[in-house]
């Protein structure tokens, strides 16, 4: 059977390429002016011998312990990003007293979804454990993550309610689903079988790279590691946000309509193009704009009334 394009080279073009460019906007643009927090540890390995990869930060809040957990993901569509893009956003979670982990992970085209999901679940579980040493409760833990991130931590809420979908994926998740209080879905993704036909750029590059070149081995995998499909009643509290003028729009619409009609408790920050523009596809990280200062405010209003 006749393996899916995938171009090898151009994938580590782009990562390459992305890389710099994104150390640069993020140190003269992404995270300036961000709120103080206690303090910062640094490239932590979650992963006992892993790879460089396998380290999250930590980000401690003032005032006095024990601090609501959460735990971030980034995005980058499984190949790209790099926490420290994050560091601002992560910042603004731990002054409003979230006892904060930032997480790396492998990606995309050496490492695939089995390794991802596995490292993702490693991070939230060492995050879970390491929280009471820290400060934190690991009784109101927190899931967050923006497009890929997002992607990674409903699959972890979807791994805790499933054993199954653990066990198919190699992982063992730690955190009990009554100690998560909830997940922030910024513009992420939620359905692999139908974000390849998206106008997100490259969008069949990406999903090949994280899924596979073999057809079948393809189908399956996109069947069995889309979040969309394990909602039940028992889903966290969710928040999710999306832009009308993001291409990947239609994937939290449709993990609002599950959410829906399986009853679970959601709340969505919808974005308009024309109240606030400038809401293309990772708009969080744009912090000076109408539409990320709405969502980020929504979405603390969100962990205040969980955390509590």
């Amino acid at each position: 059977m006749e393996r899916l394009p995938y171009n090898v080279a151009f994938a580590y073009f782009l990562k390459f390429n992305w890389a710099l460019g994104e150390r640069v906007v993020r140190t003269l643009l992404l995270n300036r002016m961000a709120p103080p927090v206690a303090g910062v540890e640094r490239d932590l390995p979650y992963v006992k011998g892993g790879n460089r990869l396998q380290v999250l930060d930590i980000f401690r809040p003032l005032g006095d312990p024990p601090f609501p957990v959460l735990v971030y993901v980034h995005g980058g569509a499984n190949h790209l990003g790099d926490k420290r893009t994050y560091d601002r956003i992560c910042r603004v979670f731990a002054s409003r007293g979230f006892l904060v982990f930032n997480a790396n992970y492998r990606m995309a085209p050496r490492w695939r979804y089995r390794e991802q999901l596995q490292d993702a679940a490693a991070a939230v579980d060492w995050a879970f454990r390491e929280a009471e040493s820290r400060g934190g409760d690991p009784g109101r833990v927190f899931l967050a993550g923006d497009s890929a991130g997002a992607y990674h931590a409903a699959m972890y809420a979807a791994e805790v309610i499933h054993p199954e979908l653990a066990r198919a994926l190699g992982t063992a998740p730690a955190v009990p689903l009554q100690n998560i209080k909830g997940l922030l879905l910024f513009y992420g993704v939620y359905d692999l079988v139908t974000v390849g036909d998206s106008k997100f750029p490259f969008s069949k590059l990406f999903i090949t790279g994280f899924l596979g070149r073999d057809p079948e081995g393809f189908r399956k995998a996109a069947e069995l590691a889309s979040p969309v499909r394990y909602v039940t009643p028992d889903f966290p509290p969710c928040f999710l946000s999306t832009s009308r003028i993001d291409p990947l729009h239609s994937q939290t619409m449709d993990m609002v309509k599950e959410l829906e009609e399986k009853g679970v408790e959601h709340e969505l920050v919808k974005l308009g193009k024309k109240e606030y523009p400038y809401t293309q596809h990772g708009y969080l990280n744009f912090w000076f704009t109408r539409g990320a200062r709405l969502t980020m405010d929504r979405a603390l209003e969100f962990l205040s009334r969980h955390s509590e």
